[in-house]
């Protein structure tokens, strides 16, 4: 089967994780000091898909993890694979209604979990006794009454004799909503192989090549491209429980890694650390950088600091790994976020669905050319689909231009997302908490500009006249009840909110010309909401 000009050797993970197998002993993975080999990676796997069969999981069943990145989480999602079930990896930052919600959203029948993380699970635990969750916990200390994740690689260790087609759904991966909360996207075996080549055409690896990775594997970065990429190309990929500046340098040394993939947000903090004289005495030889809205001469001073050659990609998970737009080293110096290459068509429309015209910013399109290579759709949320990929186009809800030569230049999100920590963050979710306190009567949240290029969440708040509140008890009150990264930064009582004349919303772009202002910050206030106190 040919793609996009490339042979497609296998079309499933199933397959994949087989076949690689005859690499033996060579490591697939090295997360923190814990080596995956290839056929222990192949073996575990059948070993662990098998104990879930014997607890009732099967083909089209959803798996949820609660997980950090580990060797069993990346075994238990190999086992999903075998088995042909679904793998739904959640964000580890999630605590109460998020976790709640996105947990019942996915409708899992099994959910393995982290011990240090369970207590957040257990805090929501009831709220889901309709589902019959199966719960595997790895690493529970002795005379923990649960099924232990170890327990379950005791399984048989001959594959599963299940029949999974690329068509087959195989993950849900949650993604920032721009109307409210997350919005599960499911996709199919086939959809992470064109993120395959797409890697291979912008990095040129080989089998020596070894690759860094940077992510958590709840997001397509961390799973599609740190892993299961490398695992094509017969490649070793290093990754860690939790990215890690001050191990950073020391992590690429050790391995000798060549190639990686990096959020702006990293690059960010390791610019931060003071020159050294040893910089560009490092083994990467080319990296990808996701950084819509990173400031360009940020961008120039990190290749140029560390002297690694990088390249621009564009997308979302929806579109599939390591974005449908990136550019390729043959095209340089030219400053864009790349074009498609033969993966999908672009369009730039204005808001009545017309073409823009070449420098003209409107909202980006994208339909893909490979069938298959983007999502199946949204997850319990079919309309959600259908507006999204309304008039034949997937619309992105971001905004940038096209230039002369066909190069996608992104210009920024449009109104309702925000962008922070690396996350796609609803405005609306956050309103929507922010409301349940008692003391608010309305409010308003936008993405101020941030020097990471990315976006600083402030609330504009108004009180009922009866109540009064602190801005600390407000966001403690969030981080109750939000991932941390959702928290606002600033928060900035007000006596009226700007409203529409037609529908009374909240009108979002008065508020986000108002910028910070006097606004109180959290983090000048020395409040951390990943400490919750």
């Amino acid at each position: 089967m040919q793609i996009n000009g490339h042979d497609l050797e296998v079309a499933t993970i199933k397959d994949l994780v087989r076949s690689r197998a005859v690499l033996g002993d060579k490591p697939l993975a090295y997360v923190e000091d814990e080596c995956l080999t290839y056929a222990a990676a192949d073996e575990g796997a059948n070993r662990i898909a098998n104990s879930l069969a014997a607890l009732g999981i099967g083909k089209g069943d959803v798996v949820a993890t609660f997980m950090y990145n580990s060797v069993d989480h990346i075994l238990v999602w190999f086992a999903c694979a075998k088995l042909g079930a679904v793998w739904a990896p959640l964000n580890v930052a999630l605590a109460k209604q998020d976790l709640a919600y996105t947990l019942g959203d996915t409708r899992a029948r099994a959910l393995v979990v982290d011990y240090e993380l369970y207590p957040a699970f257990a805090e929501i635990r009831r709220q889901l006794m309709d589902q019959g969750l199966a719960e595997i916990v790895r690493r529970p200390p002795l005379g923990m009454d649960v099924t232990a994740l170890d327990d379950l690689k005791s399984g048989s260790p001959v594959e599963p004799a299940v029949t999974v087609e690329p068509s087959d759904p195989a993950g849900l991966i949650y993604t920032g909503g721009t109307t409210g909360l997350p919005k599960g996207v499911k996709v199919s075996n086939f959809w992470y192989f064109p993120g395959v080549f797409r890697y291979q055409e912008i990095l040129e690896t080989t089998p020596g090549d070894v690759h860094l990775g940077l992510g958590q594997m709840c997001h397509t970065i961390g799973s599609a491209v740190d892993i299961l990429a490398p695992v094509y190309w017969q490649m070793t990929t290093v990754t860690s429980r939790w990215f890690s500046v001050s191990r950073f340098w020391d992590t690429v040394h050790k391995h000798r890694c060549t190639v990686s993939v990096m959020l702006g947000t990293l690059m960010v903090r390791l610019l931060s650390a003071p020159p050294t004289p040893d910089d560009t005495r490092n083994s990467l030889r080319r990296a990808v950088s996701v950084t819509g809205g990173f400031p360009r001469d940020a961008i120039e001073e990190f290749a140029r600091r560390f002297d690694i050659p990088l390249l621009e990609t564009y997308g979302q998970t929806e579109m599939g790994p390591l974005g449908c737009i990136s550019q390729r080293m043959r095209e340089m110096p030219r400053i864009s976020q790349g074009s498609p290459h033969g993966w999908a068509d672009l369009m730039i429309a204005r808001p009545d669905g017309t073409t823009c015209t070449v420098g003209e910013t409107g909202e980006i399109l994208l339909r893909p050319t490979v069938p298959g290579s983007f999502m199946l759709g949204y997850v319990n949320q079919p309309e959600k689909f259908q507006e999204a990929c309304r008039d034949l186009w997937f619309h992105s809800g971001d905004l940038g231009y096209v230039d002369e030569l066909g190069d996608l230049h992104f210009s920024g999100r449009m109104a309702h997302t925000i962008r922070h920590k690396g996350e796609n963050i609803s405005a609306i979710e956050v309103e929507e908490v922010l409301r349940e306190h008692p003391a608010v009567a309305n409010c308003g949240v936008v993405g101020l500009a941030a020097d990471t290029g990315e976006d600083d969440i402030k609330a504009f708040v108004q009180l009922h006249e009866d109540h009064s509140l602190s801005e600390l008890e407000l966001v403690q009150f969030c981080a109750e009840r939000l991932a941390f990264f959702k928290v606002p930064r600033y928060v900035e009582f007000v006596a009226t909110l700007p409203l529409s004349v037609t529908k009374g919303d909240v009108e979002r772009h008065k508020l986000h010309a108002q910028g910070r202002g006097n606004a109180w910050d959290r983090e000048a206030a020395g409040y951390d909401p990943r400490r919750k106190s």
